[in-house]
C-alpha cells in the first residue's frame, strides 16, 4: 500500500495541505500519515546536556503531545483519525517532516504555505521551500487559499486597466 505524508501544524494552510492530502490518498487508495513537528532549539554547550536535557527533553515531549493534538483536533470534521495515523517528532520542521516520508515510504509529501511573501521568506526561512530539498519524494506544496484566490483572480478588465 502506498502512503503520503502530510505535515500540519495546527494552522488554517496546514488544514488546506491536509484536505488536499487526504482526497489524494482516497483517490490513490494510499496511507495518510499526519506529521506533526515541535520546532526545538539546538542544544548549546556539553554542560547544559548533561545537567538538564532530560528535563528540557521530557518538558518538550509533554509540550509537543498538547500541541499536536490540539494540531490535529482543528483538522477535524475534514480529517479525522479514521482518515490518517498521526506522528509527533521533535527538532527542525523542514528536516522532521522529510524524515517521516522517508521513515514510511512516502510517495508525496503535501505540505502547506503560509504566504510570507518572497523577501519574509529569505529572511525567517521557509520550511515547504526547505522540505523540497531534502525529501525522498515529490513535495506537494498547498498555496494559501487567500494568496490562490488572489492570483487566479482576473485584475479587472481592459478598459479599467487603462
Amino acid at each position: 500500500m502506498s502512503t503520503i505524508a502530510c505535515g500540519v501544524d495546527g494552522s488554517a494552510q496546514a488544514r488546506h495541505a491536509a484536505i488536499v492530502a487526504r482526497s489524494l490518498a482516497e483517490r490513490l487508495g494510499a496511507r495518510l500519515i499526519l506529521v506533526y513537528v515541535r520546532p526545538t532549539p539546538p542544544l548549546i554547550g556539553a554542560e547544559s546536556v548533561v545537567a538538564g536535557a532530560r528535563s528540557v527533553y521530557q518538558r518538550s515531549a509533554e509540550l509537543a503531545r498538547l500541541e499536536a493534538q490540539g494540531a490535529f483536533e482543528r483538522l477535524a470534521p475534514d480529517i479525522t483519525p479514521a482518515h490518517a495515523d498521526c506522528d509527533l517528532r521533535l527538532g527542525q520542521p523542514a528536516a522532521e517532516l522529510a524524515a517521516a516520508a522517508t521513515d514510511c515510504g512516502a510517495e508525496f509529501l503535501v505540505v502547506g504555505t503560509r504566504g510570507r511573501g518572497t523577501w519574509r521568506s529569505a529572511v525567517l526561512g521557509s520550511v515547504s521551500v526547505a522540505v523540497t530539498h531534502l525529501a525522498p519524494c515529490p513535495v506537494i506544496v498547498v498555496p494559501d487559499r487567500d494568496d490562490a484566490e488572489m492570483h487566479s483572480r482576473p485584475h479587472g478588465t481592459a478598459a479599467e486597466r487603462e
